[in-house]
């Protein structure tokens, strides 16, 4: 990000423009994105990422004339009645505290502070180039550390560029943003109080010290007691101030210069974990206008179960953007050949990404040997041609699944396993579907008729809630009056514990469900699906490898079909047409050729199609 460095920026746009090329830049000087090449680190040591520090303890004696002067990094000063729990903050107004202990009771006090700490970064400024903790994160929850990374980014980039953007460069790219433990930022006691309306200082010394998906030694598990619904609380406004702050300063900057950010954060595979680093994925996508996920490692392969592309394509659709990408095969285990490498794309596209950033095309990286070979050329051309597709019209999946983010912050995996068992099952069962979060289903989602539409003009008749602890009374509120007007609400389990309002803290619970269906069992059932809308696809055999993603354009319904299966499918797939179908075509999209889909019958605003798929195989 220095001088000479944006010269050179200009130099390549002009070039890539000479040669009619179109280019993306990274958000920062390597990854994770928020370190701005290091000058938090080096220019703005206040702004760097901050981290809830073990409170230091002091055992005080009754009568004791207690006296502290506060330092930079202690937050406040509380006394601890021992034998009650509870905690009274002291006046540290004029920086230092004088205190009576009272003669009863067992007192100490406690001094919640913060300590400046990030996670490692793999900066281009790093003095051996390795990923360490040389260049510090910034301090992502406060909005005078985004405003620094945006003038120091994006605007060095703007004037660099100039005309060019929106042009030749059409957008930039993040990675990776996350916390790995509870963050801090003087920012955070304001928005509390003005948030959930009342004061997070007296639980800060518990607050802490509680974990949640294993980070920093053994969680505890499920707890929904006083001090848990505060942490929960604490999770929500600080996952909000990230979201609101860093990813929505980004898609703010980028609207505004008519380019596009896309980003993608931590652990989509793992959805506990991303909550502990991110608080919630819709949150930190919200703004982003194309939202993304990561494909590395191992995360889809035949051995396990990888619906979590779901979530980028889920987060496109609610907010009314037409893209989802991914970062594909840095660093993958095994190394796919160019058939399973196909495998991987098409599961990607099945599931709505349509954007796809190859990764290790030459050096050392997985795909070093397809580099310039025809068959991933075949593969490339079959990939341009769906993702273009799969981005026009608009999504016309049916159900919502409601993704319970909340629950991972009291620490309950189960709610994860259920959720990842019910969506598995539905795909399995060619129910198509879009997971949907707390704001969509307490704000955004609009009732119309029986449907809930979300800003992609997409209409949902179902919305299923996996297992979950708390939900919020205006998501409650909302499916009732959408089960009211005719669709479908099912509870898997049993009710909500907890329905909140404006906190945590004052949750009531549990929820009263009486108004919708409550599935006793935490899988799908053969009555769940039979309460299900119509489905988009039908066959007439039974099989778990068929996969589909529909799109409703202006004039057509496209269908894109995948065998996940490593055995050929022959089968009839009878599939909603609009209505008024009386053609169907076969689209070749290796070759781009168009021809008549031969044995299509058309009735009752259906068709059905003679379906032959080879394995892993895509029409």
């Amino acid at each position: 990000l220095s001088p000479g460095y944006f010269v050179a920026v200009k130099v390549l746009v002009e070039e890539a423009k000479k040669r009619s090329m179109k280019r993306w830049f990274d958000d920062d000087g390597g990854y994770p994105s928020g370190f701005a090449g290091g000058k938090f680190t080096t220019q703005r040591p206040d702004l760097r990422m901050k981290a809830l520090a073990a409170p230091q303890r002091v055992v005080v004696t009754n009568g004791q004339q207690y006296a502290y002067k506060l330092d930079t990094q202690t937050i406040c000063v509380l006394a601890v009645n021992r034998d009650t729990g509870a905690a009274q903050v002291l006046d540290s107004s004029s920086g230092t505290v004088n205190w009576t202990v009272p003669a009863a009771g067992n007192w100490e006090i406690a001094l919640p502070r913060f300590q400046f700490r990030s996670g490692p970064t793999r900066s281009a400024n790093n003095s051996n180039g390795a990923k360490n903790n040389e260049h510090s994160l910034m301090d992502y929850l406060n909005p005078e550390a985004n405003q620094l990374f945006d003038q120091w980014t994006f605007d060095g980039y703007k004037q660099a560029i100039g005309d060019e953007l929106g042009k030749t460069v059409l957008g930039f790219r993040g990675d990776e943003p996350a916390y790995g433990f509870n963050p801090w930022s003087p920012t955070i006691l304001a928005e509390f109080q003005k948030r959930k309306g009342y004061d997070l200082r007296p639980y800060l010394a518990t607050v802490a010290s509680i974990n949640i998906g294993g980070r920093g030694g053994a969680a505890a598990s499920v707890n929904l007691d006083e001090t848990h619904r505060v942490f929960a609380d604490y999770y929500d406004v600080w996952s909000d101030l990230f979201g609101e702050n860093f990813f929505g300063a980004e898609g703010r900057w980028a609207a505004e210069n008519h380019v596009e950010m896309q980003t993608h954060i931590e652990h989509e595979e793992n959805l506990p974990g991303l909550a502990s680093a991110d608080g919630g994925f819709f949150k930190c996508m919200r703004g982003i206008q194309v939202p993304g996920v990561d494909t590395i490692w191992h995360q889809i392969w035949h051995d396990v179960t990888a619906d979590f592309p779901k979530l980028a394509s889920s987060a496109t659709h609610l907010n009314g953007h037409p893209r989802a990408m991914t970062e594909a095969f840095a660093a993958y285990n095994p190394v796919p050949d160019i058939k399973e490498a196909g495998w991987i794309l098409n599961h990607l596209m099945v599931q709505g990404i349509n954007r796809i950033e190859y990764m290790g095309l030459q050096g050392t990286g997985p795909f070093r040997n397809f580099y310039g070979d025809p068959g991933f050329l075949a593969v490339s051309a079959h990939v341009n041609r769906v993702c273009y597709l799969l981005g026009e019209g608009r999504p016309a999946a049916q159900i919502g699944i409601y993704v319970p983010s909340s629950s991972f912050w009291f620490n309950d995996a189960a709610a994860n396993t259920a959720f990842v068992a019910i969506v598995h099952q539905l795909l399995q069962h060619q129910r198509d579907l879009d997971y949907v979060d707390e704001y969509a289903l307490s704000k955004t989602l609009k009732l119309q008729g029986n449907e809930l539409i979300n800003q992609s003009g997409q209409a949902y008749r179902a919305i299923l809630i996996p297992p979950v602890d708390a939900i919020s009374k205006a998501a409650l509120d909302n499916l009732q009056a959408f089960a009211k007007a005719g669709g479908k609400v099912i509870f898997f389990g049993a009710a909500p514990k907890l329905v909140m309002d404006k906190n945590f803290l004052t949750a009531t619970g549990p929820a009263d469900i009486s108004w919708a269906t409550l599935e006793p069992a935490r899988e799908i059932t053969p009555q769940v699906l039979a309460a299900l809308p119509a489905p988009d696809v039908a066959t007439d055999q039974d099989t778990s490898w068929l996969k589909y993603n529909h799109r409703r354009m202006k004039d057509a319904d496209v269908y894109f079909f995948f065998n996940e299966g490593d055995q050929p499918l022959s089968l009839k797939a009878t599939v909603l047409n609009g209505g008024t179908a009386r053609q169907a075509q076969n689209w070749d999209t290796t070759t781009g050729k168009i021809e008549p889909w031969e044995g299509a019958t058309f009735a009752n605003g259906k068709t059905t199609l003679p379906l032959e798929l080879q394995p892993w195989g895509t029409k």
